[in-house]
């Protein structure tokens, strides 16, 4: 690798960590308040990734292509935000080799930071309840800016709070296409993971320079990266 200032950013649900099972009993306690039948976990994995008032809108509606702007979402949002802060990390949990990958890449002097959909609210808690919260020098949220991924916006104020400069080498690792139009369109080399919420979607064809099926395969991914020169302007 080379020796200038290099950065890595993450996606959280579905990269880091698997949420789905706190976020479906957030989910299915407001539909049941609101009189509505509830889903299955595995339904609800079909709906996560595009921020919360997204999967409250598919929730209700049983749509992908659902409106978040729909009043059934206003008038839900207060009790499912105090529902998901509940449960924010009774059964989430890091997937394998997370904490040992986030060890190794802090151990390589690599800044870290975490772009998600979610709330802001929720991130460095749930980061903390899971032994990470130290790790990463940007958090930046759903909700933090007016735009949120696959806008290019969120990653680029996570670049920003890590103070890296134009030309430093950063990837975004994700597991979804708004991480890699995001990324790409940040200027950032994207890694995509196999696993996650990614329904199916071909992130290499989407863009993505390469796809690890395991965290743990990450080092050496970003090895071949070499060295990550060129990274800012999108190649490898």
């Amino acid at each position: 690798m080379n020796t200038g200032r290099r950065g890595v950013l993450f996606d959280l649900d579905g990269t880091l960590v698997d949420s789905v099972p706190d976020l479906a009993a957030a989910v299915n306690e407001v539909l049941g308040q609101f009189g509505r039948p509830t889903l299955t976990e595995a339904e609800i994995r079909q709906y996560v990734g595009d921020g919360a008032r997204l999967l409250l809108a598919r929730a209700f509606t049983r749509r992908t292509d659902a409106d978040p702007a729909m009043p059934e979402v206003d008038q839900t949002w207060p009790a499912f935000m105090r529902s998901y802060e509940a449960h924010l990390c009774v059964h989430s949990r890091l997937y394998p080799g997370v904490a040992d990958t986030l060890s190794e890449l802090q151990a390589a002097g690599i800044d870290m930071g975490v772009v998600t959909n979610k709330p802001a609210r929720f991130i460095a808690p749930l980061l903390d309840r899971l032994g990470i919260g130290g790790r990463f020098g940007a958090l930046v949220g759903g909700d933090s800016l007016p735009r949120r991924k696959p806008d290019p916006a969120p990653v680029r104020a996570a670049l920003r709070q890590l103070g890296l400069p134009q030309d430093a080498a950063c990837v975004m690792v994700g597991d979804s296409i708004n991480d890699v139009l995001a990324g790409r369109a940040a200027g950032c080399v994207v890694v995509g993971v196999s696993y996650g919420y990614n329904h199916d979607v071909d992130l290499a064809q989407a863009g993505a320079a390469a796809v690890i099926d395991r965290m743990t395969d990450l080092a050496a991914c970003l090895e071949r990266l070499d060295g990550w020169n060129g990274a800012h302007e999108g190649t490898v």
